[in-house]
């Protein structure tokens, strides 16, 4: 009788703790993803939005919102795309309500900061919005889990950061068509070579007159390693 008690209560301690991992580790998860929705919400204050692009961002489930992507085990977001829509190539100033794109309203920095909250993002698409002839920030390169990155017709210009030759993880990088030309590289474009999962790079419209002389030779083999 003695032996039998002591073994239900050493299989309730057990399970007592089992339950506690259990509850630590949801609640863990938990605050993971609330973590994460309050990045996005953060991000969507640093843009204007007139055509209402982000109206879904609301609510608790993150992973229900417009162009945001989640992993179906954990919910962690892996992807946003949010590619606007410019009708004229000629990026005219005037905001138009009626194409859906976000106009910068805040300092691009904090565009970037709460996109590093999003530890497991893989997949960013910001193209075909305003980002109001900003530099593309170096803080960029921080995020070396992504796998593709289109930041065209987005109206950046100066100098492309050689930081995001950090993302050794990239297997698409868009740059292309900014800001009339304004987008340039350097003579220091080695970062490009550091890219060793780089599949596609589009560089189109991007003034390419202060790289060395030796851009091709870099890319060529990139690709080809």
């Amino acid at each position: 009788m003695r032996e039998t008690f002591r073994a239900m209560l050493v299989l309730v301690v057990v399970l007592f703790f089992e339950a506690a991992e259990l509850c630590s580790s949801w609640n863990t998860s938990f605050s993971f993803i609330e973590r994460e929705r309050e990045a996005l919400l953060k991000f969507k204050l640093c843009f204007h939005d007139p055509s209402h692009m982000l109206s879904s961002w609301k609510g608790n489930d993150c992973c229900e919102w417009r162009g945001v992507g989640c992993d179906k085990n954990n919910k962690y977001v892996v992807s946003l795309q949010l590619r606007g829509s410019i009708s004229d190539r000629l990026y005219s100033s005037f905001i138009d309500d009626q194409q859906p794109q976000l106009y910068l309203i805040d300092h691009v920095e904090e565009v970037v900061s709460s996109l590093l909250k999003l530890r497991y993002l893989e997949h960013l698409d910001l193209s075909n919005n305003n980002f109001s002839g900003n530099l593309i920030p170096p803080s960029f390169g921080l995020m070396k889990q992504l796998r593709y990155l289109n930041l065209s017709y987005a109206q950046f210009k100066g100098r492309i950061p050689s930081e995001l030759g950090n993302l050794t993880r990239l297997h698409v990088l868009d740059l292309s068509h900014n800001y009339y030309g304004r987008l340039k590289v350097d003579d220091d474009i080695q970062w490009i070579s550091r890219l060793s999962s780089l599949q596609q790079l589009d560089m189109s419209g991007v003034n390419l007159s202060h790289a060395s002389s030796n851009l091709f030779q870099i890319a060529s083999v990139n690709f080809l390693s």
